[in-house]
């Protein structure tokens, strides 16, 4: 992990928050990918010591990344010494400049394009030009789970259960260092997965554990929470260690995505109708409806 850059000066800043008692928050995507980065450094950094790591991820309505507003209402709510972004962060120089400005520092950790302004903050990202690293097509929760194995040595490898679902939901290519992680997630996820992705996939009725299996089972319902609105739920689940609750909350995706299937459905009824009223002929379509759900509009 020390190979990319910036990675030396976060497990730095990081022993120095542990040291100090200090508060960390860490923010999210709304996404599978974000959702299970978030999961991956929260609870490596707890094991590596930090007491008061709180987790954050936005709702879609709010927006990709950090704003203004979000920021706000995160740094009153926490008060946190350390903001450590996940599967985000790399675009948002202004936002993160803004944070520094109150006296809090930030680490970026990304996998996105590199923009033209990089944030003026430690930033780790497999993409970043003149690193050492020799593979730029890891995951958000893969580069989390590059600085949690800078914290921990091997004892991140458990979380490759999760690096393995984010690493297949966002459509990674499954070649190089990938590859590698997806194998051995898929043997830790047969064997002894995390209590939270094994009731998911009990649930699913999930009986060949493949990365197409996850692809069409696992990661719809992960992502299902946040095109509905309620990432929250997904991020809840995913950091739950109740029995009880972590098959509560399995149920709430489930339900939101059979919603989310049904909704796709009427979308998709409704783009039809417009293109028989008169578009068919057309060599470009564009269709737009104002009760379409952006969540839902990809699919």
């Amino acid at each position: 992990p020390f190979l990319l850059s910036g990675m030396a000066s976060a497990v730095s800043r990081i022993a120095n928050a542990r040291n100090n008692a200090e508060r960390i928050v860490v923010f999210g995507d709304y996404d599978a990918d974000g959702i299970c980065a978030s999961t991956v450094l929260s609870k490596a950094l707890k094991e590596y010591g930090i007491e008061e790591v709180f987790t954050v991820v936005p709702e879609r309505s709010q927006g990709y990344g950090l704003s203004h507003d979000l920021v706000e209402s995160m740094l009153e709510k926490y008060e946190p010494d350390l903001v450590i972004t996940v599967d985000c962060g790399i675009s948002c120089a202004e936002e993160v400049g803004y944070i520094e400005d109150l006296g809090i520092d930030v680490i970026v950790t990304d996998h996105h394009e590199i923009p033209d302004v990089l944030p003026d903050c430690t930033v780790i990202n497999c993409k970043l030009k003149n690193q050492d690293y020799p593979f730029d097509c890891l995951c958000g929760a893969g580069v989390a789970y590059k600085l949690a194995y800078a914290l921990l040595g091997e004892r991140a490898d458990k979380y490759l259960d999760l690096v393995t679902i984010a690493t297949i939901a966002d459509s990674m290519v499954l070649l190089g260092e990938n590859r590698d992680i997806v194998y051995e997630g898929l043997k830790l996820i047969k064997k002894s997965p995390c209590a939270p992705l094994a009731k998911i996939i009990e649930k699913s009725g999930l009986k060949d554990v493949t990365s197409t299996g996850l692809a069409f089972t696992v990661a719809p319902r992960i992502n299902a929470a946040g095109r509905m609105g309620d990432a929250a739920s997904a991020l809840k689940l995913m950091l739950e260690s109740d029995e009880y609750a972590i098959s509560s909350e399995c149920d709430r995706l489930n339900d939101y995505n059979v919603e989310r299937q049904n909704l796709c459905d009427v979308l998709l009824k409704e783009a039809k109708e417009m293109i028989s009223r008169g578009a068919i002929h057309k060599k470009c379509i564009v269709l737009a409806g104002e009760k379409w759900n952006s969540g839902l509009v990809g699919i």
